[in-house]
């Protein structure tokens, strides 16, 4: 267990983008709800219900676990995903939360018509798609036509990399750097300022403390794995230097290190 101080040090260490503070964050509606202002620019989105770490279970399926889904006062799911690291297909994974949503929130009976609005909010680190935007909105289209069609889903990726000088892009530094107060998140950075600088924020935080530390020995764990395979180092012989990493997880690793090198 981290001592008081310890705890304090690893409290100011954290920022957004990591996904236990996003989850304290995100405890706060009225947060939430500033936040989907900026990235869904609609200044009068009100969130009528949230919930943190959602579990949708999936019998006999994949599963999935939620950063955060709520839901709008015209009835729109809206979920959010803070993404720190790149290893993963965030474009498919949007897909897979899309296609949960709409099964676990869909009430029986109704008609395909009166299906409600779903957006997925992806935030991620850095430029996915390499194409120097904040932010990109990706929909259906008539490829024959290039006209728009809208079946009520909405995919969104906003990333903290390209700074454009707009309201999303000075969110996403924010939630990158998360210190200070901001005139234009008011919320948000009392938030955080709440968590960060006050005794009873602390004490909120006190829970999710020894989880963050695990993360980031493991995170250490992981890159410290990858380059002793970069230099050769057998899969067997990390395993017993790194005990806290399995066979198979070395194992992965490698096969992502030799899949970026072809």
């Amino acid at each position: 267990m981290r001592t008081s101080n310890e705890q304090r040090a690893l409290i100011q260490q954290m920022n957004i983008m990591d996904d236990v503070f996003f989850q304290k964050i995100a405890e706060d509606e009225e947060v939430c709800e500033e936040i989907l202002q900026i990235l869904l620019q609609k200044p009068e989105l009100r969130v009528i219900e949230s919930q943190t770490q959602r579990f949708l279970r999936n019998i006999g399926a994949h599963s999935v676990i939620l950063d955060l889904i709520c839901q709008d006062e015209d009835g729109a799911r809206i979920n959010v995903e803070v993404q720190k690291s790149d290893d993963d297909d965030h474009v498919k994974r949007a897909r897979f939360n899309i296609s949960n949503i709409d099964t676990t929130f869909t009430e029986k009976g109704l008609d395909y018509e009166d299906l409600p609005d779903i957006y997925v909010v992806f935030i991620t680190r850095s430029d996915i798609f390499k194409e120097g935007k904040t932010i990109y909105h990706l929909g259906m289209s008539i490829r024959e036509t290039g006209t728009p069609v809208d079946d009520g889903v909405h995919r969104i990726f906003a990333n903290c990399a390209v700074d454009d000088g707009s309201d999303i892009a000075g969110l996403m530094q924010y939630l990158k750097v998360t210190k200070g107060e901001n005139s234009k998140f008011p919320k948000l950075s009392e938030r955080v300022r709440y968590l960060k600088e006050s005794q009873e924020g602390a004490d909120d935080m006190s829970d999710i403390v020894e989880e963050y530390f695990k993360k980031r020995m493991a995170e250490h764990d992981r890159e410290t794995a990858k380059a002793l395979l970069q230099n050769g180092a057998s899969v067997e012989l990390i395993q017993k230097s790194i005990p806290t990493l399995s066979t198979d997880v070395i194992e992965g690793l490698n096969e992502q290190l030799m899949s970026s090198a072809r």
